[in-house]
């Protein structure tokens, strides 16, 4: 029963880093984009350390907050990633 917004619906485009600027990541990191569906907000601090403890638990991953609830995570594990995918949907802290 969950639904996108119209704004969700269409998309969300990430920039390239800038020319001279080095990536945060290494092209090779999995990435995945992640909504929290609660009206209270969450920081992306909270949230990747926690997550990042169960998908990643060896090289851990980075999470950037996108716009409110909405966040881009970056794999140091390949097996954390799909067990994201794979495995969700995910709970925190009582929120989808």
């Amino acid at each position: 029963g969950l639904k996108l917004s119209a704004a969700e619906r269409r998309g969300l485009k990430i920039g390239e880093a800038e020319k001279g600027k080095a990536c945060e990541w290494a092209p090779e990191d999995p990435q995945a984009i992640g909504k929290l569906f609660s009206e209270k907000p969450a920081h992306a601090g909270v949230v990747g350390q926690t997550l990042g403890r169960i998908w990643c638990p060896i090289k851990g991953l980075d999470c950037k907050e996108l716009e409110t609830n909405v966040f881009l995570f970056t794999f140091r594990q390949a097996s954390g990633w799909r067990r994201a995918l794979e495995e969700g949907p995910w709970w925190f802290d009582k929120e989808l």
